[in-house]
């Protein structure tokens, strides 16, 4: 009876050990080689402005969905929400055996500003014979506009002088306060930027090919970049006292790619100021 008992318990223990594996394994992006078959065929990040709650707050609607070509292994999607450059909120779904996502939180506001929301969608395709992956990255623009002298509304269009007036002040207060702070790390690191291609996390949506590399290889370095954005940022950032601290209130990462191929950095401040350096090789 006793070794009965004991067998259960060993049973037992490595039923929870290999499910906190699998676990693990899901809620994690791993970049394998891209599949030539199957494709994100559709990839959405929305913005919306929500309730008014009152002459002094709103919520902000946030919404985020992709659909493969075909239902796969494992789907997983995240996504960033910034307020001029200052992570806001986080958003992550992921599903067995499944074509699409589809996920969606509301978030308050105050005073005007711009909102940024950048998501890459990620897919895993198992078969027999390989493990492959398929990947994309979409955003949206969001102003918001809370003045005294008009109710809150939002554009992401600059269409009137007003609009375009707004925009322009917005977008200043935004780049000037993510390039202060990008050059902070800069600085504290002592890098020489000459040395590398600079682009904000924003700018790889659009990004077709980097310099002195292929699509298909720029898609590579692009899938590995939010595997260690998703364990290293999204996650919670480790500290140089080693402490683990969630992401919010950090700044919007800067992707600096060397121009002899063979690395890239990942540049942010965490919400207290602290300067984050990741390094990424390039194979």
């Amino acid at each position: 009876m006793r070794k009965l008992t004991l067998i259960a318990f060993t049973f037992f223990l490595l039923f929870i050990f290999i499910t906190n594996i699998e676990d693990e394994t899901k809620e994690s992006i791993i970049f394998f080689k891209l599949d030539p078959f199957v494709s994100v065929e559709k990839a959405v990040t929305q913005l919306s402005l929500g309730k008014i709650k009152n002459s002094d707050g709103y919520e902000v609607n946030w919404e985020v969905s992709s659909t493969t070509t075909d239902s796969i292994y494992l789907r997983q999607d995240i996504s960033l929400l910034f307020e001029e450059g200052i992570l806001k909120g986080v958003l992550s779904d992921w599903e067995d055996n499944s074509q699409t996502l589809t996920q969606a939180a509301t978030l308050s506001g105050e005073d005007s500003s711009r909102y940024m929301s950048i998501s890459f969608h990620h897919g895993e395709i198992h078969t027999e014979d390989e493990i492959t992956s398929t990947q994309a990255m979409s955003k949206d623009f969001l102003y918001v506009i809370d003045s005294s002298s008009k109710p809150i509304h939002a554009f992401k269009e600059a269409v009137t002088s007003e609009q375009k007036e707004w925009k322009d002040v917005l977008d200043t207060v935004s780049e000037q306060q993510l390039t202060q702070a990008w050059n902070r790390t800069i600085n504290s690191f002592e890098i020489p930027s000459r040395n590398y291609f600079s682009y904000s996390l924003a700018e790889l949506v659009d990004i077709e090919k980097f310099p002195n590399f292929n699509k298909d290889k720029t898609q590579e370095i692009i899938g590995k970049l939010w595997e260690g954005i998703y364990k290293e940022y999204f996650l919670g950032i480790k500290t140089y006292d080693g402490s683990i601290i969630p992401p919010i209130g950090s700044t919007m990462p800067l992707i600096l790619l060397a121009k002899d191929s063979s690395h890239l950095l990942v540049l942010f401040e965490t919400a207290n100021g602290e300067a984050i350096r990741l390094i990424q090789q390039i194979n």
